[in-house]
């Protein structure tokens, strides 16, 4: 087979999963996947092996990794049919990464035998649990989160399996989103097996064969390229720690070690903290899915997600640690921990690679508001992120109100949270000089101000960065932090980054307040003409322009005193 065919092939199993995606999208009923995109697709072949991916949540990376194999484990090949559809859930049996993730997978049939699995994960809004939502970090376990499916057929040869069905429905406190939700996956992976078809039609089963071999030698081979001309050989650590543990004020430690041996990389996860006794514990396929984020981000972000992507690193994390925990651990809100990680996982590959480096970020800070919705007279759960900070790189500025790695998601629009739930945003703007100062500022959060307008709405809210800032790096400073508080003003009182239960009534006001970015570099080396137009958008303020980074702005923003900005930085 040419390389070009190879090429082809590869580009069309690419471009079937994004038609996945977008079909995923296009007809899913709740506003998380139709509007948050919080979903992604997937065709694996009958190893297992991931042959590609389109993900909105890099969380999901690690979605497909066993999920096949615990498949056939229950349903050996030779009992699959042509319109078969399984459903699955389970963190520790299919590899998901939380409760919420169900996915749904199809086998694909050419010529009456199975060659290859289409697979959708969506993070459905419940399923389930002692708290609306199902995703609380405050959850002692993985029982208090939501109900656990290991693979069962949801259709059996084409016909629908109504108990199993009822089941899902039945686990749900927002139903009427659910179901939409579902067969919008079952939809998305028909799509998804066409295509495969239509491949194996055209080119014959042999050199499709082929083909996938080759494919996924070429990912392995241009990761090694990557390493090799990128990564300095060597041993780097690096640590951050996460607030708290979900249950008490105690931080934890995360912690990250980097080998670097030719075209091949370590990550050894051993010096983590045990797991603990919350939802905030990681399961191994999400700290996988984390390392195989910041390696395509760090060493090339346009390769290929496939099996050949995975092959040159090994991932090293202590059974029984908060990053490979033991059921049933609770793993529910495991997403912000992971990205506490991936700042010690990028910190570590910015020292092999110190023209790559970049400064922590301040991760979202989310919310479940859930109650009933006088209006449409129904149970409302509304699962929110609020975009924080990126980190500044060594070459530019971090990224403003920006999802920040796992999460990718998109910002649900203001009109359509006040469509969908009882709310109003009153303030939805950016938090001026939450961004670390530096050479190279990094990213502002922002502050929302929501409006509950029902009775007895119940809060939970998941978060980092409330008490560890996001640290500057080469002499940059670090970015603010975040939080929850609850009626500004005299009566004001904050609300607990991690907790649940919450009861909020109606016209009350809650504030949120997403951590920044930390800057790169001096603050005082900063151009004053970025400064200017830092202060212009309401990015730093004239206080901290003067003060930080030694830049005499005008009232009116407009222009700078150059002698007194001379003079404030010891040049005059």
């Amino acid at each position: 087979m040419s390389f070009a065919q190879t090429e082809i092939i590869a580009s069309a199993f690419d471009s079937a999963v994004w038609e996945m995606c977008a079909s995923l999208i296009r007809t899913a009923y709740s506003p998380n996947i139709k509007e948050r995109a919080d979903c992604s697709t997937a065709l694996c072949d009958m190893r297992g092996r991931t042959l590609a991916l389109a993900t909105h949540g890099p969380a999901h990376l690690g979605s497909t990794l066993l999920l096949v194999p615990a498949i056939l484990k229950r349903f050996p090949v030779e009992e699959l049919r042509d319109g078969d559809v399984f459903i699955a859930n389970d963190p520790y049996i299919v590899g998901v990464t939380h409760l919420n993730d169900c996915t749904a997978a199809t086998p694909v049939f050419v010529d009456g035998c199975p060659v290859a699995f289409a697979a959708a994960v969506a993070h459905h809004s419940d399923v389930g649990g002692r708290v609306p939502g199902s995703e609380s970090g405050d959850s002692l376990n993985l029982f208090q989160e939501g109900i656990r499916y290991p693979p069962m057929k949801l259709y059996d040869a084409g016909t629908l399996r109504r108990d199993v069905w009822e089941l899902f429905q039945l686990n749900s406190r927002t139903p009427h989103f659910s179901e939409g939700d579902l067969y919008a996956q079952v939809a998305a992976n028909r799509r998804g097996l066409e295509r495969v078809q239509e491949l194996y039609a055209r080119y014959g089963a042999n050199r499709m064969v082929d083909a996938v071999e080759e494919m996924l030698d070429a990912t392995e081979r241009r990761m090694r390229v990557a390493i090799r001309d990128t990564l300095r050989p060597g041993r780097y650590a690096a640590e951050d720690w996460l607030d708290e543990d979900g249950v008490t004020d105690t931080p934890v430690l995360l912690s990250a070690t980097l080998l670097v041996e030719g075209d091949r990389i370590v990550f050894d996860f051993s010096d983590c903290g045990p797991q603990i006794g919350s939802g905030k514990n990681m399961p191994y396929t999400q700290v996988m899915a984390t390392v195989y984020y910041c390696m395509k981000m760090m060493l090339d972000p346009y390769a290929p997600i496939n099996e050949g992507l995975y092959r040159c690193v090994d991932v090293v994390a202590l059974e029984g640690s908060i990053a490979n925990p033991r059921p049933p651990a609770g793993v529910s809100s495991r997403n912000l921990t992971s990205m506490i990680l991936a700042d010690a996982i990028i910190d570590c590959m910015g020292q092999a690679a110190p023209d790559r480096a970049m400064a922590a970020g301040g991760p979202y800070h989310g919310i479940i508001l859930a109650g009933h919705d006088p209006a449409r007279g129904r149970y409302f759960v509304d699962y929110e992120n609020f975009a924080g900070g990126h980190g500044a790189r060594c070459d530019a500025d971090g990224a403003d109100v920006m999802q920040l790695y796992m999460t990718n998601t998109s910002n649900l629009p203001i009109e359509v949270m006040e469509t969908e739930f009882p709310v109003r945003v009153e303030r939805y703007e950016l938090r001026a000089d939450s961004g670390g100062a530096g050479n190279w500022r990094g990213g502002t959060g922002v502050f929302r101000e929501l409006r509950i307008l029902a009775d007895d709405v119940s809060l939970a809210t998941r978060s980092a960065r409330i008490r560890f800032p996001a640290c500057g790096r080469d002499g940059g400073l670090e970015g603010m932090t975040g939080s929850y508080l609850l009626n500004p003003g005299p009566d004001e009182r904050t609300v607990h980054g991690t907790i649940s239960g919450v009861m909020l009534n109606r016209g009350d006001l809650l504030r949120v307040s997403t951590p920044g970015g930390g800057g790169f570099g001096d603050p005082r080396t900063r151009p004053p003409a970025r400064v200017l137009h830092d202060v212009a958008e309401g990015k730093v303020s004239a206080e901290s322009a003067r003060s930080v980074y030694g830049v005499a702005a005008s009232a009116d923003a407009r222009s700078v005193d150059e002698d007194e900005t001379a003079r404030l930085r010891g040049n005059g």
